[in-house]
């Protein structure tokens, strides 16, 4: 019996993290950890607030001239995802990522849009792109575009 602590403090070094599904990788390296669906996370934003989450959730639109924004949706609710480093860092969207499943790994954040901004925003996206003023977004650090289509 002397042995049990020892042996369960061997298996919890034991565990680990899920692995990344296959992809494209953009951004900095992902940390390894069980991804949670954007539909989840909306349903109570501030409980992630200010958390770096690994976030899964489908494209459903990118800025069409630089790539420092993508819009993503699960089961009806919609965010914005932009680059934790701003638009025309080191990382780009890619636009062909529109209808792909992705794992974002960034930080949740509220924001409001001014007209303005929406104004903006509506001159980078494809035409039919909806941007809502009020709700949150995410600054990613990291995307993984998956190989499979959502």
């Amino acid at each position: 019996m002397r042995c049990l602590p020892f042996v369960l403090l061997v298996l919890s070094a034991c565990v680990v993290p899920p692995q990344l599904p296959p992809g494209e990788a953009i951004g900095t390296p992902i940390v390894r950890q069980d991804a949670v669906r954007f539909a989840v996370v909306d349903a109570d934003p501030p409980a992630h607030f200010e958390r770096t989450l690994l976030v899964e959730a489908t494209v459903t639109a990118v800025c069409q001239m630089s790539g420092c924004w993508m819009q993503v949706e699960d089961e009806g609710r919609t965010a914005m995802v932009r680059w934790e480093t701003g638009c025309g860092g080191q990382y780009a969207f890619p636009p062909g990522a529109v209808g792909r499943r992705v794992l974002i790994q960034g930080t949740l954040h509220p924001k409001t849009l001014s007209e303005d901004d929406v104004s903006h925003l509506q001159e980078e996206a494809a035409q039919g792109v909806a941007f809502e003023r009020e709700g949150y977004e995410f600054n990613a650090s990291a995307i993984l575009v998956l190989d499979e289509r959502g």
